[in-house]
């Protein structure tokens, strides 16, 4: 187990976007402003956020309200495109850190993240400069019966990716060309296995991938020290997409005790 960093900055994505389906079904600017046992989506992932005791600062990526703004450190606009808003969030963190900052990457859309989860994943995580969390099946399945996750078969088992990455300050010039990349290659198959590699490919459709060949091969294209972390902690994993998943989380946020603590 290592230490957390003194200085973790987080950095929630919460744009809008014209695929953005279950925010346009309630009338919200974005995912994060759609209500959910009376507060916004974003306020729960905010309020762990600022319990964990992890998180020093909070920049907060898209649209807010009275109930998000008092809560975070910054508002950035949202960009055009995910990666712009991911490149003015992970901007405006480094402007409030140094050198040894850590970048906590959240998406606004995982209300059951507790600030339990948050402190677990931060502290648990190894020192890398990039760890990406994942959920094993059968642990998103008994904690979210209800959760449409799409699941990777490897050698080690079968997993979902988390909704959080942690991230160097280091890592991010490096990151940011890639994730443009991918998102240009996210429609053309042969150009995204290109990128990552045909073996990789191959080893994820024969179930014959692992976590450490996964590892390597986030190093290697990031030139960096990648790392893929099993949580046992399945909130990091079950977001909320789709307004048919709304009558679902109703009833089953986080306690609205806690956000009011951390007003």
């Amino acid at each position: 187990m290592s230490s957390p960093s003194p200085n973790v900055i987080a950095v929630v994505l919460a744009g809008g976007g014209s695929d953005d389906s279950l925010a346009r079904s309630v009338g919200a600017a974005s995912k994060a402003l759609v209500h959910i046992d009376g507060a916004p989506m974003g306020a729960y992932v905010v309020s762990a956020l600022r319990d964990s005791a992890v998180v020093s600062r909070v920049v907060f990526v898209g649209p807010t309200d009275d109930r998000i703004r008092p809560l975070v450190d910054n508002v950035v606009r949202e960009g055009r495109r995910m990666v712009d808003s991911l490149a003015l969030g992970l901007g405006a963190a480094l402007a409030l850190g140094d050198d040894d900052t850590r970048l906590l990457v959240v998406t606004a859309d995982v209300p059951w993240w507790h600030a339990e989860g948050v402190r677990a994943f931060v502290s648990d995580a190894p020192v890398a400069d990039l760890v990406y969390p994942v959920v094993e099946a059968a642990s998103a399945r008994a904690t979210f019966p209800h959760q449409q996750r799409t699941f990777v078969r490897l050698r080690d088992g079968r997993f979902t990716g988390g909704n959080a990455v942690l991230l160097s300050a280091a890592a991010v010039p490096a990151l940011l060309p890639v994730i443009d990349q991918a998102f240009a290659a996210r429609k053309a198959p042969w150009r995204l296995a290109s990128l990552v590699g045909i073996d990789v490919v191959w080893g994820l459709l024969s179930g014959r991938a692992s976590l450490s060949q996964l590892e390597a091969r986030i190093s290697r294209l990031l030139g960096l020290d990648g790392r893929v972390m099993v949580c046992a902690d399945a909130a990091i994993a079950a977001d909320v997409d789709g307004p048919e998943q709304l009558e679902l989380v109703a009833g089953q946020g986080p306690p609205l005790a806690a956000l009011r603590g951390s007003a």
